[in-house]
């Protein structure tokens, strides 16, 4: 190859991986010129990813694809990672087969307890992606100071805020973007306005996300499929030398909001969020300090959206619930034996209410939480530091106290039915207050034997007590967290904590000329796995079968284990090309029966061939997923096909201001289904109740971005 050839690739890779999130240990030198346009539109625009601390893998909203409105679909971009699937608005993060709040899923460093007991307002919810500046996900076992309950990882969305200035003179800036596609004749807009010194910093964001029924492949619609969400808010931030202090707070309006695997739909969704933070210095030691609160008012029905249950005005339901929660951080780290020692304090307090009646009978209602509490206060102590000029280390520890309890419960149908009754009376007779001491304990060993390598062996513990629905659900129903499979569900207020023991090793290689590969591969035992089982108990059958399932499951300590490989690679092509892609697999098993875990991810992948010039670019991708044949009997899990799907789109920048970003997703307008959507409940021209969900057809799309 000649130099010019090495040259003009090399400068390729550097722009075309705009197109493609990386992980974090890919790094580019940038020029004088580079550095001059670090904020000009193209950057902005095209930029698929941004390099994150060691061991993380961060994307970016700006990149084409995928376009969904729910920000949970750049976890797809990441190696092991992947989308619970359970709404336009309510999709989970999944990460090497664990969901749910198994990840320890942060906005703008707050965790946020989700309104509904079927989490149709996941963490993500409250990060619509035209205010988002980047998703951040801990690769393999998540560190003791990313928080408490992180078993299954550690996820961490960052909103666009104001910055400070450098001088007295204040700037004003702007980040504005608009767009839609048409498989949902979909609008999405937002974006952020600040002014800023060096002493002081204002901003203003808000976003508007509304969307009809999507249009799958092959044609039809899904109904309902429908959104609207509108968030907006502001911050102040204020600088006085070694010492920042700032204020945010945030109001979310989600509107009717079709969910078709879910049991009921959106109605309303009222959030305020609401955070204080401070950074200092003492000397030699960094300050860190957040105070947060949140309060989510949820009401959903099973009547507005989609047509009323078959049944008769009898099985109208409405369910109205809400959350409560206020979270703090405290943390001192400074130096310490050629490394850098931290010391925190955390907690969060969290209270769930749910109550469900009927419009049709004024009588009828069933409080399925009554004040319903966990709380969790945690502290640790972590080290990371080099330990000679090639190894490197990561020892953590953290203790956590979990503290749960609820009051008081009762239904009509614990008024009038022997059963129900009875299950309500040995709920309120039950000592419910529990309490759980959880232990955390992380290690990390890398070593980099020359420039572009780095080998990594990791081992920990990581520890998880049992949600409040999982304990506290005492009658019947199909409130579980989102799970999605049409069972009904009972807890067991004394269900063990979990306990997952964990290796991973990783290679991450580069090599002069920007080719990398970087596998990654993990072992994961979890014993007391909170898992439903079928009940065996009479009264729960016999309501449950009142409520149409008669084979209800019960959350129940089991043992289950969970392995596989991810990895990440690209590599420059001559003529500006670069070839980038991830792949992912991991299989997850009952250790105690022979059964399999529920919405495992099949095998999936990613691969991207673009082509970057000064102004514009284009990209062909390729996503694609195999069978999934290991399903969960327990769950009743119904496998998937193999599909793939082809999509292309462009980039054009006329102005180091404004850019566009156009193309289409499926373009051969497949039919298809991915297996973590779930199972339709809905009848609709595009897909039959009982049925797998299926994904959008082919769909045109558009974005255009502004910064000043």
């Amino acid at each position: 190859m000649q130099p010019s050839t090495i040259r003009g690739a090399a400068g390729a890779l550097a722009t075309a991986l705009s197109l493609v999130a990386i992980p974090s240990f890919i790094t580019f030198p940038a020029s004088a010129e580079e550095a001059e346009e670090e904020e000009s539109i193209d950057r902005i625009v095209i930029k698929g990813e941004k390099l994150g601390g060691p061991g993380a893998f961060v994307a970016t909203p700006k990149r084409a694809t995928p376009n969904e409105p729910d920000t949970s679909q750049l976890l797809q971009l990441i190696p092991g990672g992947d989308v619970v699937d359970n709404g336009a608005l309510s999709g989970q993060v999944q990460y090497r087969g664990m969901f749910g709040d198994r990840i320890n899923v942060q906005v703008d460093d707050v965790y946020l307890s989700p309104g509904g007991p079927n989490w149709m307002d996941p963490p993500l919810h409250y990060a619509p992606r035209p205010i988002l500046d980047h998703l951040e996900m801990d690769l393999g076992i998540a560190s003791v100071s990313s928080g408490s309950e992180s078993i299954g990882g550690s996820a961490r969305a960052v909103l666009k805020s104001s910055e400070f200035g450098p001088s007295e003179e204040f700037i004003f800036n702007g980040d504005i973007e608009v767009g839609g596609r048409s498989a949902d004749e979909s609008f999405a807009g937002g974006g952020i306005l600040s002014a800023a010194n060096e002493h002081h910093r204002f901003h203003l964001l808000g976003s508007a996300e509304l969307g009809d029924d999507y249009r799958v492949g092959g044609g039809g619609r899904v109904r309902p499929s429908e959104f609207k969400r509108y968030h907006y808010g502001g911050g102040y931030g204020v600088q006085l030398g070694d010492h920042l202090l700032g204020f945010d707070y945030r109001y979310n309006d989600t509107q009717e909001t079709g969910t078709p695997v879910l049991p009921m739909d959106i109605r309303s969704i009222d959030t305020h969020l609401a955070k204080i933070d401070y950074q200092g210095r003492a000397g030699p030691v960094d300050l860190s300090a957040l105070f947060s609160f949140n309060d989510i008012e949820h009401a959903m029905d099973n009547f507005d959206l989609r047509p009323p249950p078959g049944a008769g005005p009898t099985r109208w339901r409405r369910n109205d619930a809400s959350s409560q929660g206020g979270g703090y951080s405290l943390a001192a780290d400074f130096g310490l034996l050629n490394g850098n020692f931290e010391l925190g304090v955390d907690g969060h307090l969290a209270e769930h209410d749910a109550r469900i009646t009927n419009p049709n009978n004024a009588a009828f209602f069933v409080v399925g939480f009554n004040d319903a509490r966990k709380n969790r206060y945690g502290t640790w102590a972590e080290w990371t530091g080099g330990i000679d000029e090639h190894w490197d280390l990561e020892l953590g520890l953290r203790y956590t106290r979990i503290s749960m309890d609820s009051d008081e419960v009762d239904a009509l149908p614990a008024q009038t039915m022997p059963p129900a009754m009875r299950l309500r009376d040995a709920f309120n007779g039950a000592g419910r207050k529990k309490s759980d001491d959880l232990v955390d304990a992380v290690l990390k060993l890398g070593f980099e034997p020359r420039s572009g390598l780095r080998l990594e062996l990791a081992a920990g513990r990581k520890t998880r007590s049992a949600s409040y629905l999982e304990r506290y659900a005492w009658i019947p129903t199909q409130a579980a967290s989102g799970l999605a499979d049409g069972n009904n569900y009972v807890g067991d207020i004394g269900l063990d904590p979990e306990k997952a023991y964990e290796v991973t090793a990783a290679v991450e290689w580069t090599s002069d000329y920007g080719i990398y590969l970087a596998p990654r591969g993990f072992y994961r035992r979890i014993d007391d796995y909170i898992q439903g089982t079928p009940s065996s108990d009479p009264d729960v059958i016999a309501v449950s079968t009142l409520n149409g399932d008669p084979t209800p499951l019960e959350f129940t300590n089991v043992e289950a284990e969970l392995f596989g490989v991810d990895v990440a690679y690209g590599a420059p092509l001559p003529w500006y090309f670069q070839l980038d892609g991830t792949l992912s697999y991991v299989r997850g098993k009952r250790v105690d029966i022979d059964d399999d875990l529920y919405r495992i991810a099949p095998l999936h992948g990613r691969t991207t061939l673009s082509h970057q010039r000064e102004a514009w670019s284009v990209a062909v991708e390729s996503v694609y997923a195999a069978k999934q044949k290991k399903v969960s009997g327990t769950n009743g899990e119904a496998t998937s096909d193999s599909w793939g799907i082809l999509n292309i789109y462009g980039t054009w920048d006329p102005t180091p201001w404004l850019g566009f970003v156009t193309g289409v997703n499926n373009v051969t307008d497949n039919k298809y289904s991915n297996h973590l959507a779930g199972t339709n409940r809905v009848d609709s021209s595009g897909v039959a109740a009982g049925d797998p969900l299926r994904a959008a057809g082919v769909s045109f799309f558009i974005r255009a971005v502004g910064r000043f």
